[in-house]
């Protein structure tokens, strides 16, 4: 239980994404592309984490707390794993992924120290996978199923800044309903990620903790509207960074799904 409210507080934190600067694109973004790039693949839509975070924050002596302070979107886990001793990033994507070789499903050991690795080089992409938890592009495409609402109407209302609980009453459904539903949801994401390799049956489940512990929460939080993330996401400074104060409305609202 101390695991899950420590989860839970570095969720809330994320969740609120107070005013401050924003990210700085990954150097493996394509020239152009938004602050807030991310790949596409499934993995990273997903969540699916190629190592559990215990053994990370077990190897490098740290918390959940201490990667949430760290990790900005400018500094990596890399940077932060060499001044807690590991240097070599290489070394430590295998070590990451290595309780991991005796898993025979699907994903091959070489393509999770892979995306180890990236995990360790990229800031943005380290935080969308620790700490955004319900970011998911599956979400839009089973929005009648978990909103009651079409795919397009769901879009539509998230495009506007409503409240997940909102979608759902425009779906008919009680809070209670979705709820119960967004668990079914991230269950079978879960599922699919153990069944694919692609995350350990530990990881799966704590992340699932987390998504529990955090759905109060998500479900009475706007999203942003598609003008205030591409504000958000798309104004930068001259070093490449942002001020969230010249896109107003944004300092409490989600990242869209």
């Amino acid at each position: 239980m101390p695991r899950i409210a420590t989860l839970l507080l570095a969720l809330l934190a994320a969740l609120a994404l107070a005013a401050g600067p924003a990210a700085a694109r990954d150097s493996h973004a394509p020239a152009g592309a938004r602050g807030d790039w991310l790949p596409s693949d499934v993995w990273v839509m997903s969540g699916w984490l190629p190592y559990d975070e215990a053994r990370l924050e077990s190897l490098l002596h740290v918390t959940r707390q201490d990667l949430d302070a760290w990790l900005d979107d400018r500094r990596s886990l890399g940077a932060l794993a060499a001044r807690h001793g590991h240097p070599d990033r290489r070394r430590l994507a295998a070590l990451l992924v290595a309780p991991r070789a005796a898993d025979h499903r699907g994903t091959p050991l070489a393509t999770l120290r892979a995306r180890a690795l990236d995990t360790l080089t990229q800031p943005h992409l380290a935080r969308h996978l620790l700490f955004h938890v319900y970011h998911s592009h599956q979400l839009p495409r089973h929005a009648r199923q978990v909103f009651g609402v079409s795919t397009a109407g769901y879009l539509r209302l998230r495009d506007r800044g409503r409240t997940p609980r909102r979608i759902a009453a425009a779906g008919g459904l009680s809070g209670r309903s979705l709820h119960g539903r967004l668990h079914a949801f991230f269950a079978d994401r879960a599922r699919r990620g153990v069944a694919a390799g692609a995350i350990s049956p530990r990881e799966a489940r704590d992340l699932l903790a987390v998504q529990d512990a955090g759905l109060d929460a998500y479900i009475d939080r706007p999203y942003r509207t598609s003008a205030q993330q591409a504000c958000y996401a798309g104004q930068h400074h001259h070093d490449g960074g942002h001020d969230s104060r010249e896109c107003p409305g944004t300092g409490g609202q989600m990242d869209m799904s």
